[in-house]
């Protein structure tokens, strides 16, 4: 158990550990498409995916992809407002946001970093004057509020040299994360789901990650069409296998606009049940190592972007479900880990 007394090592805690406050995500579009969809960035891709990539929520409402700059000034003035933020990730998250040559990458991230820096300096210049002062204050952001900056990508997206770019941010003093969307462990859920990878792909990557220095993070689905609960604990194992530093598991959710939504119509596919999440979590963290940071324990997608045959949980209320659940087995994440 963590300090606070919870069963689970959860991320946020771990951020407030070394910088002392919450760190938010800025997610951002770069532009990026993938590897597997057309040009147009609509057609294609895993059949779980949503159309437009997943980007956060707050970035949806433009028709067309805004500036970089316009984009994480937006993401500033939302979580500063909201929730008084004053550190930040930039998160590269729409995507496969290594899909492109090692030197369209690093203008890109540059570009970035320096469009935060601007945003961050006009962000009470252009707004505080007209807003009431307590709120105004909490636009004021320090010089050193970046702390960090995130890359999600596929593990077919990834190499050597661009394990070398990002680790020259980590020299910087960012720390350092690249997301790599494993899903499941099982080779032929792969190619059900259409990943176009393999799970050999996923350890290639990750070692090469590894390797440079940076902190990796494995994304798992619960409740793939096909799979049983022992195969689903079975991927969580063979994540923490490589230790990966981060974890985030997201319960299958039938995304409109996705081909697994066409599925659903026709009959093809049914969707976990919520209740049976708590335990199955459990199960997982129990084998997770127990230093790997948990990001998340579900999806997190706005009620209308979903078919929900049943309501799901709460993300605090599923939390505190898992946490129950470890308590009633006088159990946490990590009991069961060992290398295999």
């Amino acid at each position: 158990m963590n300090p606070e007394g919870s069963r689970i090592h959860w991320h946020s805690t771990c951020l407030r550990e070394r910088y002392g406050l919450a760190v938010w995500r800025l997610g951002i579009d770069a532009g990026f498409t993938c590897p597997h969809r057309s040009s147009d960035r609509l057609h294609g891709g895993c059949r779980f995916c949503a159309p437009d990539g997943n980007i956060s929520a707050y970035q949806k409402s433009s028709p067309t992809l805004p500036p970089i700059e316009e984009q994480i000034a937006r993401a500033l003035e939302f979580t500063t407002r909201r929730y008084g933020a004053q550190a930040f990730f930039l998160y590269f998250q729409a995507y496969t946001c290594t899909n492109a040559p090692v030197e369209t990458l690093k203008r890109i991230y540059d570009e970035a970093i320096n469009a935060f820096a601007r945003a961050r300096g006009r962000l009470y210049e252009t707004r505080g004057p007209s807003l009431p002062p307590k709120v105004a204050q909490r636009l004021r952001i320090g010089p050193q509020a970046l702390k960090g900056i995130i890359v999600g990508t596929r593990p077919d997206c990834f190499d050597a040299t661009k394990a070398a770019l990002l680790a020259e941010y980590a020299e910087r003093g960012f720390e350092m994360w690249v997301e790599f969307g494993l899903q499941s462990s099982h080779d032929p859920t792969l190619a059900f789901i259409k990943r176009n990878h393999d799970v050999q792909s996923y350890r290639v990557a990750m070692d090469l990650a590894h390797r440079a220095g940076l902190r990796r993070t494995t994304h798992l689905i619960l409740g793939l069409p096909g799979e049983s609960h022992e195969m689903m604990v079975e991927s969580a194992r063979v994540a923490a296998n490589t230790e990966t530093e981060g974890v985030k598991f997201h319960d299958f959710r039938i995304v409109r606009g996705s081909a697994f939504a066409r599925s659903f119509m026709a009959g093809e596919i049914v969707q976990i049940h919520p209740t049976r999440l708590p335990g199955l979590l459990a199960d997982c963290l129990e084998v997770m190592h127990p230093t790997t940071e948990i990001m998340r324990l579900s999806s997190d997608f706005r009620p209308e972007e979903c078919i929900n045959l049943h309501k799901p949980f709460d993300k605090h209320v599923l939390a505190k479900l898992v946490e129950e659940e470890l308590a009633r087995r006088n159990s946490w994440q990590g009991r069961y880990f060992k290398i295999l």
